[in-house]
């Protein structure tokens, strides 16, 4: 019996194998074809792995960007009134110590004046500045201050002071007429430069401040004792102005001698600041010559001058003047033990890690301690600075960045280094990597 299919004829059978051997050779083609590509891709996909850059390691900092040197806040000798304050300059100060609210500043204020003067009419050490004619107006003042018993130096009319002459008068006999005279000469009125006076304190960071008088006998006039700091500290970074308020006397034209209110200047290193006393109280900004640890590479503007600032705001009883005087010697004295050698970074301390393709993290440490002038309480601030563009391998103790360590302007940099080597990694990790 014939199959199903018998009934197709001979020619037609032999046509429809050879479709299919057709269609089967098509087939075999396709799949060659997509194994061919497939190797290709993968040959691609292999190549470009191996001959893709790999990453350069990177060095990241561990160490936070600030810390406060641990121990005990330094004891000192502190009124057990008013407010007072006292700082190593560019290095910091120990902390607003009692009162925290705004004090009536008195002749302190003429820290201010004077700074608003010196940065008007800039002068360099040597230089005498332009002259200041003494009119009717200034005696009248002086006049009107001398029968209030008011802190004055004599004038007469015509006289001629030169700038330098003035600040003298101003800072060195503390007298409120001149004050009033260098107000009216900087700004054509006085409530011209008080409004200079609180731009001045504002631009200084002094927010806890407010003038409204030149002289500082308004009882408005008031400030902190962290804000005298500032601008003490401001005071002395003139040569001008800190050679004057070191002065225990000084010759003028009319006046003749006068001779500083804090009759403390000159002696047992002090070298200024300003006094200011009202019955309300007696206020002492004072500077005075401090040694130094000499285990400690200094700044050149430390190492050169040490000097300690402070402030004793609002003393009172019977002489509210030599209460202040008193309170701040005290308080200088002591403190001219405080600064020392504080180790703020340790030989082989960890301060970050290396991050490398293919490794683990690599330590990076110091490669030698730092040593700054400090006490604890202080703010230590750290920066960290890697190398760019690091090597894809190198060995332990391959320097990969900078540590700055600094303490107001006091710093020092130590270079830092890997604690074993980096290898750049190998073909199978090059493989792997997505």
């Amino acid at each position: 019996m014939r199959r199903n299919d018998s009934w197709l004829p001979t020619q037609q059978m032999s046509r429809g194998n050879s479709y299919y051997q057709r269609d089967r050779g098509k087939g075999l083609k396709r799949v060659m074809i997509a194994a061919l590509v497939v190797v290709v891709l993968v040959v691609a996909l292999v190549s470009v792995q191996l001959l893709r850059s790999t990453p350069r390691p990177i060095a990241v900092s561990t160490v936070p960007s600030s810390t406060v040197i641990p121990g005990n806040i330094p004891s000192l000798p502190w009124p057990n009134q008013g407010s007072s304050d006292i700082a190593l300059v560019g290095v910091g100060s120990v902390g607003n110590h009692g009162q925290t609210s705004p004090i009536g500043l008195a002749s302190v204020a003429k820290i201010i004046t004077a700074l608003v003067i010196i940065h008007d009419h800039p002068l360099s050490l040597g230089q005498s500045g332009p002259s200041i004619v003494v009119s009717p107006t200034d005696v009248s003042n002086y006049q009107n201050m001398l029968a209030a018993q008011d802190s004055v130096m004599a004038v007469v009319s015509g006289e001629s002071l030169t700038e330098y002459q003035a600040l003298q008068a101003l800072l060195v006999p503390s007298a409120d007429n001149v004050a009033i005279m260098l107000a009216n000469w900087d700004a054509g009125s006085v409530s011209n430069f008080v409004t200079k006076m609180n731009a001045m304190a504002n631009e200084l960071g002094m927010k806890h401040s407010h003038y409204t008088d030149p002289s500082g006998l308004y009882s408005t006039t008031q400030g902190t004792a962290p804000d005298q700091l500032v601008a003490a500290e401001t005071l002395l970074d003139s040569p001008v102005l800190s050679s004057i308020v070191a002065m225990p006397q000084a010759t003028l034209p009319v006046a003749g001698i006068v001779y500083n209110v804090n009759a403390l200047v000159g002696h047992d290193g002090i070298t200024g600041v300003k006094t200011g006393s009202t019955p309300a109280g007696g206020n002492y900004v004072f500077s005075g010559s401090i040694n130094l640890p000499n285990t400690v590479a200094l700044p050149s503007a430390i190492a050169s001058n040490p000097t300690a600032v402070g402030v004793v705001l609002g003393q009172q009883g019977y002489t509210p003047l030599p209460s202040a005087l008193s309170a701040g010697q005290a308080l200088l004295d002591a403190f001219r033990k405080v600064p020392q050698a504080e180790s703020v970074v340790s030989a082989g301390q960890t301060v970050g890690v290396v991050q490398a393709p293919g490794e683990n993290s690599v330590a990076i440490v110091a490669k030698s301690g730092v040593s700054l002038i400090g006490w604890p309480s202080l703010v230590v601030h750290y920066t960290f600075t890697p190398k760019k563009n690091l090597p894809r391998s190198f060995a332990a103790g391959y320097e990969v960045g900078m540590l700055e360590v600094s303490i107001g302007t006091e710093s020092s940099k130590v270079p830092v280094v890997v604690t074993k080597g980096v290898i750049a990694p190998g073909v199978s990790w090059k493989l792997r990597r997505l």
